[in-house]
């Protein structure tokens, strides 16, 4: 994360350059700091899984049966997705089928917005990915919904949190 330290006068008279140059290069690093801030996250799966028990919080992604978390987010105001973090919980083990975590809105023809596929190589406890969104625009009161393809559960295993980061435009 960025951030700025405001300089006093003699340190801004220690830089090289022009008092314009100086000045600009001072708002840019105030202007990076700004949009590192507008950053948010949040957590689309919150109660969802055992939340008491670490491994299996969250989503499971291995219970061979697939499902549709209606309403994960619900946007007030345009934004921007920046994108899809999935962090594992559990271990991933895939068994007959890749496991992936999708995000739609919720139009008419639903958009997909991020898709995350879990490697077949499978995927360490604590893991967290981040994949950019496909569609990233989001319209004030746009809703997205959060699909699961869940890889089958006789040797597969697996339990993930997923977080959208954004900014307010």
């Amino acid at each position: 994360m960025s951030s700025y330290t405001a300089k006093n006068a003699a340190q801004l008279r220690a830089k090289a350059g022009t008092p314009a140059s100086i000045l600009a290069s001072e708002l840019k690093a105030v202007d990076d700091a700004i949009d590192t801030a507008k950053i948010q996250y949040a957590l689309l799966t919150a109660g969802m899984g055992t939340r008491t028990a670490v491994a299996t919080s969250g989503v499971d992604i291995a219970s061979g049966a697939n499902a549709v978390y209606y309403g994960v987010f619900h946007a007030a105001q345009a934004m921007t997705i920046l994108g899809m973090v999935t962090v594992a919980n559990e271990a991933y083990k895939k068994d007959a089928t890749d496991a992936k975590v999708i995000l739609k809105d919720r139009a008419a023809t639903p958009v997909v917005k991020c898709t995350y596929t879990l490697p077949t190589t499978g995927l360490a406890a604590k893991t967290s990915v981040t994949t950019a969104p496909t569609s990233a625009a989001l319209a004030a009161g746009d809703i997205l919904d959060l699909y699961i393809t869940a890889s089958g559960n006789t040797t597969g295993t697996g339990h993930v949190d997923v977080l959208l980061k954004y900014t307010v435009d």
